[in-house]
């Protein structure tokens, strides 16, 4: 479970919000604020070992590695769950408005006011909306004539469910792919931070300030999150709310014991991708939807029937079939049956790449940082106008020095 411990507890309301209510910008600006209220003014970033000048030059001018979030050893990918009842509730609810606007062209009276507001009130108005034509369209017919037109009813609702479903399936394992992170740590000044990550002192630190209020700073900050520390790797059944927010599967570090040092933050980068990528996306994508459209199970899915009589009212079990399809969609079977063309999918974004960040306030070479390599880095580092400063120690105290 998660460590309560060194005042943190602000980290544990934070994280609750983040988890559930991430997409409430009411609530979610009150647990921003709270962020913010705690960030430091200063955050580092450690380098336990001597890199290239190439790559010390570009971190000076603004760039940053990162990483793809799934790869860091800390990733809980299973915590979090794909919310598919609001997805999808967002997806046909539009297709909604575009049938009634086609109903009401071919005749402005035929959804009454009353309709439309049980229509909008309704769990899931979507399906309420093809109930209630239904009902109104049937009063005239045979029985057996009733029977068709409830069929075909059943069979159009159903695939707008599966395919909906099926997209959305799709689109969260790429949103989660395309997650790119990078620990950041505070700064310079607390000794057991040099030991730990920065090789017992031979290594340096790139420290960024965000003291200043600039537009670059501000668009960083909102991508940083505080780090929680866990005894161990934590699933969704250890937290007593859902977690739907995939950032939530990057925040979490294994820890067995916390020091009152220890105040990471991680940033995660949601990368897009290029025009050219979603051309070759489409291209690898499409037989995989194909594959999947046409799988046995889910067409079974398909054309199984989701009406029912409730109360003497016509309903549609939205929440059966959403079940039934995310039960096949993320089955072992199944992702193991799609695993060698979706693997290719996921090669078209880099494991690792460069972004614009935000130019350094200053760079601190360890105490012990290799003598032969400190004038380079000097030269280089102030080549881009950036300061350069090694750490010093005297009486147990650290303190920067000008080299």
């Amino acid at each position: 479970m998660i460590n309560k411990i060194n005042d943190k507890e602000w980290k544990f309301d934070f994280f609750k919000v983040f988890a559930t209510e991430y997409d409430n910008v009411q609530i979610f600006e009150k647990a921003d604020k709270q962020k913010f209220e705690h960030f430091p003014p200063v955050i580092g970033n450690f380098y336990d070992e001597t890199i290239s000048e190439e790559l010390l030059k570009e971190i000076c001018e603004g760039k940053l590695k990162i990483k793809k979030a799934k790869l860091d050893e800390n990733y809980t990918d299973n915590l979090v769950k794909v919310d598919y009842l609001k997805n999808i509730k967002i997806q046909l609810n539009a297709l909604m408005q575009q049938q009634i606007t086609n109903l009401q062209q071919e005749d402005p009276n035929f959804l009454s006011n009353e309709e439309k507001e049980i229509i909008e009130n309704s769990e899931f108005p979507f399906a309420k909306l093809m109930t209630v034509v239904y009902s109104k369209e049937t009063d005239e017919m045979t029985p057996d004539d009733q029977q068709q037109w409830k069929t075909n009813m059943n069979n159009f609702i159903n695939q707008q469910f599966v395919s909906g479903i099926i997209n959305i399936y799709f689109t969260m394992k790429l949103y989660k792919d395309n997650n790119y992170v990078r620990l950041f740590q505070t700064p310079y000044n607390k000794q057991e931070l040099w030991e730990e990550y920065a090789n017992q002192k031979r290594g340096f630190c790139v420290v960024y300030d965000f003291k200043q209020i600039k537009r670059t700073n501000a668009m960083n900050l909102n991508r940083l999150f505080p780090v929680m520390y866990v005894h161990e790797k934590i699933i969704a059944d250890d937290l007593d709310f859902p977690v739907y927010n995939n950032h939530c599967a990057s925040v979490m570090k294994v820890r067995q014991e916390v020091s009152e040092y220890d105040n990471e933050w991680m940033f995660i980068y949601n990368y897009h991708y290029t025009e050219t990528e979603y051309r070759m996306l489409d291209n690898l994508l499409e037989p995989i939807y194909h594959k999947t459209i046409n799988n046995s199970k889910i067409q079974q899915i398909s054309l199984k029937n989701y009406l029912a009589e409730e109360n003497d009212e016509l309903i549609y079990k939205h929440e059966d079939i959403i079940n039934d399809l995310v039960n096949v969609l993320e089955s072992e079977e199944f992702e193991e049956d799609i695993k060698s063309e979706f693997d290719e999918v996921l090669k078209i974004t880099d494991d690792e790449m460069d972004i614009d960040f935000m130019k350094p306030e200053a760079v601190y070479l360890g105490p012990d940082f290799p003598e032969e390599d400190k004038e380079s880095y000097k030269k280089l580092v102030e080549s881009t106008n950036t300061r350069i400063f090694q750490i010093k120690e005297k009486d147990g105290k650290i303190f920067k020095s000008i080299i």
